[in-house]
């Protein structure tokens, strides 16, 4: 449940780190879980869109979207300036709708979901990195590892 007073800090950090390994999926997860359960909380929020159902539809398009481009060669690392932003500012967003559901301070979650997000970020290129020069798996593979488990991650998460 995504209204959890006990949780909502750890939920922030685990969809942000879901936001560090695939910018698109941190959010697309929260919003599928939001248009399911909408929240009072959010509805006078910037952040209550997340809430309809079309837009958690094309969150789920771009996140999937996102996932096969992982797999292109030529994509720069998510470590490149550009795409650290995006991750940050993924898990920003997730950060500050869990804050603000849970009525808390939007700047706050913002926050944590952010630096989550970048720390995910980089613990996850050098991990995939190392598990590709250090195996016979090719990136590819190391990828589909890497989706899957973020996927199952960032719904359980929502779920718990």
């Amino acid at each position: 449940m995504l209204y959890d007073q006990d949780n909502y800090i750890w939920k922030t950090v685990g969809l942000g780190a879901v936001a560090g390994m695939r910018a698109m999926s941190a959010p697309a997860i929260l919003s599928n879980e939001l248009s399911k359960i909408p929240t009072a909380h959010l509805s006078h929020s910037p952040l209550h869109y997340l809430q309809s159902g079309p837009v958690s539809t094309g969150l789920k398009l771009m996140a999937a979207t996102e996932m096969l481009g992982d797999k292109i060669p030529r994509i720069p690392d998510r470590i490149s300036p550009p795409s650290l932003l995006i991750r940050a500012a993924s898990g920003a967003v997730v950060g500050a709708t869990l804050f603000t559901a849970n009525k808390d301070k939007a700047v706050k979650g913002a926050l944590l979901g952010a630096l989550a997000a970048v720390a995910a970020t980089y613990g996850s290129f050098y991990l995939r990195k190392t598990v590709t020069e250090h195996t016979s798996f090719p990136d590819s593979f190391s990828g589909a590892i890497e989706d899957a488990l973020m996927l199952s991650s960032g719904l359980a998460i929502t779920k718990s």
